[in-house]
């Protein structure tokens, strides 16, 4: 069976009116790669084997380069200095120090890691192209460095006489090392399958696409890239090991500026974050150039064309064809669980006190402070610049505070980092829905269960059975909380094709999966129709009578005075009132300044 087999499978599936299943698919595209892997062995001589091997090196970096990139965001423009750095360490140990080359290959790649964690920290500071342009920089040092520090790299002369891989004392021959990096490749883009589809792949790409959403789901955005860059950078080293004992040569003009572009063209052409996509780039941009080895002075111009093409009709990349979703598995929806998902609740108050925050000259909280005690709604109210959500904003740790103290339960919280904030039992929805549009609405919930999975990214990667438990039982939540809003049915939906209302509530879900014993809702109800009000009222209640303290931020006095049992009043940043519904409602300066004529129902 070929990659074709799988098309016809898909078209026959089709139809038939019914996707094939995961083990079907599973099964096939096992058959088709193991065929694919064995077409360089059907031929005699060497040639097309170390074309073969080559191409298996440079998907090794570009596999990585993707995971960083097409996932986590960061675009990187010197993964071929690393993919050097991996390779002079092994040639060195190698040669001058007579290391193995497992030995050593495990050292170069640990060479490539730290190197590449060096050039990320300063660069996460910076905008997507800073970041690139710190990158392309870095790529440029190294080269300068392997030709100046003679001493070590030998400068132009480079490193020759690099020995081949061994095991048991026996050199390996040109197939046994082709096929060695083949299993690399299959093991590394199954670890990079298993990580993606995990509470990390979820994370990078809310990193990448939402931070606020990241941060309030108890991402931290440092750590998540630089986990990225990390993993990214090891496979570039493992890579760089592999090119040198084949090269068998290494220069320092093996690893120029243009040798890191080439690998982003790779994922961009193949499908930037799709996971195929270096598979099918690599193919296209290693392969096809040597398929018109005759055709030598037409090749450029065929292959500008191509990538015009590309551009013009698949601009998400190869991978990106709305093709391949017709016979993508659509993910089960896990067993129901019932609500008990939630049951680790613990019942926590929270109190502000003399929160004081400027922007410039504006005061937007002047000595704000309340109270909600464990297990109730609490509701702050005011007109719009009274400082209501940029109380929410100091609570949940996006905004630091000038003076005063926020305590959830007896932690003190006013000076924690977002993610720290919401590790701690705190989630929150946002004034505008902050969702993956391009993510499933079941995927969305599960993001915001990141801090109760356990597995490491280790046993994730390998497959270990705490990462598969994690995985059926975040599903087996997520399932729960979207029958809990009831939004079952939509689990397997795009986020970004929900209606307002419906986004609130998978919003709601999301905040919900952290287990969270303090919710911050920013104006639940905006937008919503008066039976999405009724529904909406009925699930705060429900919520808080699963042990979770609510503070809640709204202009709806109706939906306020049903389900609150204390109120705030904010005016310019200062305390108006606060009491009882009822007491609030009727206090003669707060309808004197917010209500108007009696009845007008709402602060505007």
């Amino acid at each position: 069976m070929t990659s074709s087999s799988v098309s016809i499978l898909a078209d026959t599936a089709a139809r038939s009116g019914r996707r094939p299943g995961r083990l079907t698919i599973g099964i096939a595209a096992a058959v088709a790669v193991a065929a694919a892997i064995s077409v360089p062995l059907w031929f005699r001589g060497e040639f097309i084997l170390f074309v073969a091997t080559q191409a298996g090196v440079m998907m090794l970096v570009a596999i990585g380069l993707n995971f960083l990139t097409g996932y986590a965001g960061q675009v990187s423009l010197g993964h071929g200095a690393l993919v050097g750095l991996g390779s002079y360490a092994t040639a060195l140990l190698m040669v001058d120090a007579h290391w193995p080359f497992w030995a050593a290959a495990l050292a170069g790649m640990a060479v490539s890691t730290v190197a590449g964690l060096v050039m990320a920290l300063p660069a996460l500071r910076l905008s997507t192209w800073y970041f690139a342009l710190v990158t392309l920089t870095f790529a440029q040092v190294v080269t300068d460095l392997l030709v100046e520090w003679r001493g070590l790299t030998r400068g132009f002369s480079g490193i020759v006489g690099i020995p081949a891989p061994t095991i048991g004392g026996r050199p390996l021959t040109p197939t046994e090392v082709y096929l060695t990096v083949a299993a690399c490749v299959v093991l590394a883009f199954l670890a990079i399958r298993n990580l993606t589809r995990s509470r990390y792949g979820r994370g990078m790409v809310a990193a990448r696409d939402n931070p606020l959403a990241a941060s309030a789901s108890g991402v931290s955005l440092l750590r998540i890239k630089l986990f990225a860059f990390a993993v990214s950078a090891a496979l570039a080293g493992l890579a760089g090991a592999f090119y040198a004992v084949q090269k068998s040569v290494l220069t320092p003009e093996d690893f120029s500026a243009d040798f890191s572009i080439f690998f982003l063209l790779i994922i961009v052409v193949g499908g930037l974050g799709r996971l195929w996509g270096p598979v099918v780039g690599t193919l296209i941009f290693f392969l096809l150039p040597e398929l018109l080895g005759p055709l030598q002075s037409w090749r450029l111009l065929i292959y500008g064309v191509i990538l015009l093409v590309l551009m013009v009709f698949a601009p998400h990349g190869l991978m990106g064809m709305p093709f391949w979703q017709r016979w993508r598995p659509r993910p089960r929806p896990a067993a129901d669980t019932g609500i008990e998902a939630t049951r680790s609740i613990r019942r926590l108050s929270l109190r502000v006190h003399d929160l004081h925050k400027h922007f410039g000259g504006v005061a937007a909280l002047a000595g704000c402070a309340l109270m909600a005690e464990a297990a109730t709604t609490h509701a702050l109210v005011g007109p719009n610049g009274s400082g209501k959500t940029t109380t929410l904003n100091v609570i949940s740790g996006f905004i630091r505070s000038d003076r005063g103290s926020v305590t959830i339960g007896d932690t003190e919280v006013s000076r924690l980092a977002p993610h720290a904030v919401a590790r701690l039992g705190v989630g929150r929805t946002f004034q505008t829905p902050k969702l993956l549009n391009d993510m499933t609405v079941l995927d969305n919930v599960r993001l915001g269960g990141f801090v109760s999975e356990r597995a490491t990214a280790l046993e994730i990667a390998l497959g270990l059975p705490r990462g598969h438990t994690d995985r059926r039982e975040g599903s087996a939540a997520a399932m729960a909380l979207l029958r809990f809003v009831g939004l079952a049915e939509r689990a397997n939906d795009l986020a970004g094709d929900l209606p307002h209302g419906q986004q609130r509530l998978v919003e709601i879900a999301r905040a919900m999966a952290g287990r969270p014993s303090l919710l911050l809702l920013d104006e639940p109800a905006a937008g919503l129709s008066m039976d999405e009000l009724d529904r909406l009222g009925a699930l705060i209640e429900a919520i808080v009578g699963l042990g979770t303290t609510v503070l809640v931020v709204e202009h709806h006095l109706e939906l306020i005075a049903r389900i609150s049992r204390s109120v705030t009043v904010l005016d310019r940043g200062k305390v108006l009132a606060a009491a009882t519904p009822d007491e609030v409602f009727s206090h003669p300066e707060v309808e004197r300044a917010y209500m108007g004529r009696e009845g007008s129902g709402s602060f505007k």
